[in-house]
């Protein structure tokens, strides 16, 4: 139950990081990325909770890789610590946790 609250806590961060990078920078691709990726880590979390742990866990890595690959390149031209650095560290964690998680899992 832990591990969903905090990938819970991860989708909610990145969907505002989306709409915060809509507002500060106009950018549409931000919006729509970082919405459909913070609902799609809130199912994995309601997923987990509500009895589907492997299915919404398998979910939440997926895209918590991925969310740190896109920062993770996109740094290699210019590091910035907002939004890059903070979503490369959040990411990292999350993974963390699930891995964790997961092995809390195991009988």
């Amino acid at each position: 139950m832990n591990t969903a609250i905090a990938i819970l806590v991860y989708g909610i961060l990145v969907a505002v990081g989306g709409i915060y990078g809509y507002i500060k920078a106009q950018s549409m691709p931000s919006l729509i990325a970082g919405l459909g990726a913070g609902i799609l880590l809130i199912g994995s979390a309601a997923a987990m909770m509500r009895g589907a742990y492997l299915l919404g866990w398998w979910i939440a890595l997926i895209i918590a890789a991925l969310l740190l690959a896109r920062f993770a390149f996109a740094s290699l031209k210019g590091f910035k610590m907002m939004p890059g650095g903070l979503m490369i560290i959040l990411s990292l964690a999350a993974i963390i946790i699930l891995l964790i998680g997961r092995q809390a899992s195991q009988p």
